[in-house]
């Protein structure tokens, strides 16, 4: 059975993340959303275009967020002014490309692991952006 991921998020960093994860596992069962639609036009046909967030986290048990700024991981995991993620994300791995500075980054893992999912860092900035889709495919094989 092929990986089924989703990507929230299609900027610079998104977009190369889809293509990558694309050219190493063309089984992939890949869902985009951005909020900007028409970045996520180029795949249509290799991927399914979610037209909301929440679409696009229910379609995968691994989301991947490739979001500039903590405002919008907050808006995509619905986690308001308490802290609690009210997404639905129980067994989901989420695989953030872009994470906040690290306090804010253990908060953000204690309110996904007390909704029922797990949180992992893989930045992807530009140097090391090259094994992305590596990175990416050893994060989704990392045991529970």
């Amino acid at each position: 059975m092929s990986p089924r991921v989703s990507i929230v998020g299609m900027g610079r960093i998104g977009t190369m993340a889809a293509r990558r994860l694309l050219a190493a596992e063309p089984d992939i069962a890949l869902t985009l959303y951005d909020i900007e639609a028409e970045r996520c036009e180029d795949f249509r046909g290799n991927a399914t275009l979610a037209t909301s967030a929440r679409e696009a986290l229910a379609e995968s048990d691994t989301i991947v967020l490739a979001l500039p700024r903590e405002r919008e991981i907050d808006r995509t995991l619905e986690r308001f002014s308490d802290g609690q993620v009210t997404a639905p994300i129980a067994g989901k791995l989420i695989i953030d490309l872009d994470p906040p500075p690290a306090d804010r980054m253990r908060q953000l893992d204690r309110a996904i692991t007390c909704a029922g999912g797990r949180y992992t860092c893989a930045p992807m900035q530009a140097p090391a952006a090259d094994g992305i889709a590596a990175r990416l495919l050893d994060a989704l094989n990392r045991p529970a």
